[in-house]
């Protein structure tokens, strides 16, 4: 089953996106009113919002790589197994070792 991303406006409504926006809320007015630092403040909210999205969409990305490796490896198997089945049904030999040959 492969793994839809949630979308930033879907990750703003689930209980870990409320509060990753309202720390970078408060360290957004953190730096501005206390530290007086606009761009540190920016900078700070800035990444720990767009790094933890792209960390969550980078192993969801991840997941749906080896969910792929997983499907071509059982479909090769599942090949490999039907020509193996029909070759010696026929009584000829197979032009190839298989996995269980090697």
């Amino acid at each position: 089953m492969v793994h839809d991303p949630l979308s930033p406006s879907e990750a703003l409504r689930t209980r870990g996106g409320a509060a990753l926006a309202a720390l970078a809320l408060l360290v957004l007015v953190y730096g501005v009113l206390i530290v007086a630092e606009l761009l540190l403040a920016v900078l700070v909210a800035g990444s720990l919002t767009a790094g933890a999205y792209l960390s969550y969409r980078t192993f969801a990305v991840l997941d749906a790589v080896a969910d792929a490796a997983q499907r071509f490896a059982d479909a090769t198997e599942r090949e490999a197994d039907a020509a193996a089945n029909g070759d010696a049904s026929s009584g000829t030999e197979p032009t190839r070792p298989t996995e269980r040959d090697r």
